[in-house]
């Protein structure tokens, strides 16, 4: 599986907005909210195969869930002892209710709340059930960021000097939204010149990639009557310009 900082960036973003959706969700739209959370989970191909590792659910499910409906609240799902054991028997709980279209309220999640309100039902179900599996992927999810350096920041360090522009790629922390002058035919020149001198130099894809995507952000704003100077000092952070 090919997988550059970039793409785990956004499946990380997609993880978790569908999961916050999930969380927050209403009682009446549980379900279908559920059906698109499993579904990006199988059509995640790292997260999907982060849940096939961890095993097979063992659990008669159909067992588990007549006696749990029959119980009126006296009984709650077994998630497992090891932490490879929630996620598999949490997944195929989830897979199960939507598979059979269960109404988690008619029973199932009344051991989960001492409320007799539907919505205090799911959020109890969602707190000790479903953000246990969430805990768990994002848990992973972060430490392949980890592994792949997500979080560090490349800088480049660009130095203006006689009309010539330099780039050196180093590991400072000095940002550029406090050297760097918010003129736009300033800014719009030296984009230009940051772009041919990149060429020329031997930057890591991963380097080039944020670099042109800073540049690209700079670039678009300028085009606007209005430049939101906030989004240029994001884009622009790691690089740390002085004019000398």
């Amino acid at each position: 599986m090919n997988l550059n900082k970039k793409d785990l960036r956004k499946i990380m973003y997609d993880f978790n907005s569908i999961s916050n959706r999930l969380m927050q969700s209403d009682f009446q739209d549980y379900n279908s909210v559920l059906k698109k959370f499993l579904m990006f989970i199988s059509n995640t191909e790292i997260i999907n195969e982060f849940i096939k590792d961890c095993g097979n659910c063992k659990i008669n499910l159909a067992e588990e869930f007549s006696q749990i409906q029959n119980s009126y609240g006296n009984l709650i799902f077994t998630l497992g002892e090891t932490n490879q054991e929630e996620v598999c028997n949490i997944f195929a709980y989830l897979n199960y209710i939507n598979d059979n279209d269960i109404d988690i309220c008619n029973r199932i999640a009344m051991g989960y709340s001492g409320s007799s309100k539907y919505q205090d039902m799911v959020k109890g179900f969602n707190d000790r059930v479903v953000f246990v599996l969430i805990r768990h992927i994002e848990g992973y999810l972060t430490k392949i960021g980890i592994d792949m350096g997500v979080d560090e920041k490349n800088t480049f360090n660009i130095t203006v000097k006689n009309g010539q522009v330099n780039i050196a790629n180093d590991n400072s922390t000095l940002t550029a939204y406090n050297n760097i002058s918010f003129d736009p035919n300033e800014l719009n020149k030296l984009i230009l010149n940051v772009k041919k001198i990149s060429q020329k130099e031997q930057l890591t894809s991963d380097d080039e990639e944020q670099l042109n995507c800073n540049l690209e952000v700079i670039s678009e704003e300028l085009k606007s009557n209005q430049p939101r100077k906030s989004f240029i000092k994001t884009a622009v952070e790691g690089i740390s310009v002085n004019k000398t």
